[in-house]
Formats: C-alpha cells, structure tokens, sequence
C-alpha cells in the first residue's frame, strides 16, 4: 500500500515467471475491453511483432497476412525525423493482443467499487497493473513504421530517444479477419494533411518559412489566400491557395515547382541560409507588381466579383500563377537587375484573358484550364515568345499533373 492508501491486488499470485508489472488503464471502446499502458522507447520493439520489407518474388500467403509490408522509405523518414526533432511527437501505436491479459485494478482503503465490469460503467476506465509476459510479443495494428524505427535507433543511436516513453492502446482481439478489418479502418480513417496544412505549419522546412514570411510581407496575399484547403471553392474571395504562394517561390527561384523543385530550394536554403533574404526580396518584387496586372487589382478592389473574375482569366489559377512566376524566374535568371522592372510590368500587361490566343490550346483546352506539365511549358514558351524572349535555357518539359 502506498502513501495515497492504493494497493494493486497481490502481484506474485498467479504471475508467471520473467513477467513485467506494468501500469496499466483498462478501458471499454466499440464493445471490446482495451487497455493503455507507456513503455520506454529502448524496450518497445521487443513486445511489438512488426513486418518486414516484402522480399523479391517473395510467396505471399494470404492466410499470413495480417499487415502491410514496410516501407523502409517511410520508415527512415520517421527515423530522420526523430534525430532532427528534438520535442519531437508521435501519436500512440495500437497493438492487438491475441489473449486477454492478466490485469489487476488497483484497490483504495475502505472503498467497495465493486467488479471492475461496474467500475467500467461507473467511471469509463479502471488503473491498475497489466501482467506482461517478458517473452510475450503484440501484433502490431497501427504503427509498424514508427515501432522500427525506433527499435533500429534503439540499437543504432541511443541517445536519441533516452527518457521518452511510447503511449500504447491494446485490445483483446483473437479473430484474424476482425484484425484484418481493423488495420483497414484504422488506416482508412486516417487523414494525410494537404499539402497547404503542411506549407502553414511545417515550420522546420526553411521552404515553409519563406513561404510564410512572404505571405506577412505582402498584404494582399495574407488577407486573399486560401490556407487550409487544396484549392479555392467556386464561390471564395480568396485567389489563390498558401500551396500556389509556395510554387510560386519555387519558380520566382528558378526551380521547377512540378519537378522536384520543392527538395531543391529546401536544400539550397538549408545550405546557404543567407540566400533566403534574396528570394524574398524577389518574391515581394513579384506580388507587388503581380497587383497591378487588371484582373488582380479588380479582385482586390471589388472582392464580391472575385468569384467572377476568376471565370474570365487564367491569371487568377494556379496554373496560371505557376506560368507568371516561372517567366519571372526567367526575367531574374536571365537579366541585369535594372531591368526586372521593366520587364514585369511587361509581363503582368500581357492579355491574361481565357480568350487570349497565349493560351488557347495550350493551357486553355475547350473553356477549361488544363495543369498537366506539358500545358504549363507550352504556354510558357508561348507567353515567353509574346515577350520577345530567347530560347529557353531551362529545361522545364515533364508530363505529369500539376499540384494545384
């Protein structure tokens, strides 16, 4: 009995030898009994039955499968995210055991609560002690990647993760198909985050943080930008989307934004940190002149027709954005810097129009914007040749879809 008058029934009765006393919260959910225990990172992989990377020609034997394969890309990512993090964070892993385990609920001094069924009901959960078989080994239902990778930094970087424990949720579950189906709802009800969540709150990529910088530099992104959804609904005030700002930077820096320029001016960032004030500079030189173009200034000056503005241009798109900035990547890459200027505000008085002859046939396919690679560099080359533009230096031909 501790000094709170809590006492866990007898733990040497009936426990089996080289067993581990673990405390523990037994909770009921969906009409199964769970329970919830933490254990240190450096111990977890020992308890935890994870999957292998799937072997060449390997037989798969359906009666077998229980889980997916490991994605050992997926899991080196979480294994760099775990060395570079320091408060790092990571949602608890869900385990299955096939037998009920051994679980003894605490007991308080002169207090009849009765069977731990009507403490279930009474409270929602009872603490107590899990007994747990030192050789014993979960199915893993939800976490194989995060479980690995923390047993290989067990092994291989210790220090890392020293002192922090894991949040495990177990349920009693003996019927393989009723697993099967609870990693396909467990999987199934996770949501990814968009890639504009990501670009909002993924403060330790430098690329984000240009981004973000540059939307608080620039008045009339950071009151007409979509921040949380994939793209702007039909009837919005907003322009663009947080994610169109980013390949937008991506370009304004002589980077392909649908080709791997994303990684390449993170890196380039990384690298040279000083190079950041530059590209924001850039960026602002292009927005601020970007308000001026006609279709944008009616945006911002008559908001309530933003939504019909956006029918009668391309500008307004993503796609559209991505073609105008990559010009002006051009502009910066291939001209003295007194003549950016001049050469923007030639650019944002072009004739951005759906009608416009820049772009029939090339982003513009029956009224509807295409935003396949292949239509962002020929209207590139298109807008570029209404400039009086040279042959392109870069390389931007790719045929693959857009990330609006």
């Amino acid at each position: 009995m501790n000094s709170q008058g809590i006492k866990a029934n007898h733990p040497s009765i009936g426990t089996p030898t080289g067993s581990l006393l673990l405390p523990a919260l037994m909770y009921k959910s969906g009409q199964r009994t769970w329970y919830a225990i933490t254990i240190p990172f450096k111990t977890l992989g020992k308890f935890i039955q994870t999957s292998a990377v799937k072997k060449k020609n390997q037989v798969i034997i359906k009666k077998e499968i229980k889980n997916r394969f490991l994605d050992k890309v997926h899991k080196d990512d979480i294994k760099r995210y775990l060395q570079e993090e320091e408060q790092f964070t990571l949602p608890p892993i869900t385990l299955v055991s096939y037998e009920q385990l051994i679980f003894r609920p605490y007991e308080f001094d002169n207090q009849d609560n009765g069977t731990i069924e009507e403490q279930l009901e009474r409270f929602g959960s009872v603490a107590g002690i899990v007994v747990l078989p030192i050789d014993y080994e979960f199915e893993c239902l939800d976490g194989n990647h995060r479980t690995v990778a923390i047993r290989e930094l067990a092994s291989e970087n210790p220090e890392v993760i020293d002192g922090s424990n894991m949040l495990l949720n177990i349920v009693f579950e003996s019927d393989v198909k009723k697993i099967r189906q609870d990693f396909v709802d467990v999987n199934k009800n996770a949501k990814q985050t968009t890639p504009s969540i990501n670009t909002l709150f993924n403060t330790r990529d430098p690329l984000a943080g240009l981004v973000s910088d540059v939307l608080d530099s620039i008045a009339y992104l950071e009151e007409t930008t979509e921040l949380l959804a994939t793209s702007v609904s039909k009837n919005s005030k907003d322009i663009y989307t947080i994610n169109n700002i980013k390949n937008a930077v991506i370009e304004l820096a002589s980077f392909n934004s649908q080709s791997s320029g994303d990684e390449k001016l993170s890196k380039e960032l990384k690298d040279n940190p000083t190079i950041r004030d530059k590209y924001i500079e850039l960026s602002n030189m292009f927005f601020n002149i970007l308000k001026e173009n006609e279709y944008i200034n009616e945006c911002l000056t008559n908001r309530d027709k933003t939504p019909d503005i956006r029918n009668q241009t391309v500008l307004t798109s993503g796609t559209g954005l991505i073609v105008a900035s990559r010009i002006a990547g051009y502009i910066f890459k291939e001209f003295e810097r007194d003549r950016y200027n001049t050469e923007l505000q030639k650019l944002i008085q072009l004739d951005w129009s759906r009608d416009s002859n820049l772009f029939k046939g090339k982003m513009i396919l029956d009224g509807k914007i295409l935003n396949s690679r292949d239509a962002i560099s020929k209207t590139f080359e298109s807008v570029k040749e209404a400039l009086g533009y040279e042959e392109d230096l870069i390389d931007w031909n790719d045929e693959e879809e857009v990330n609006e």
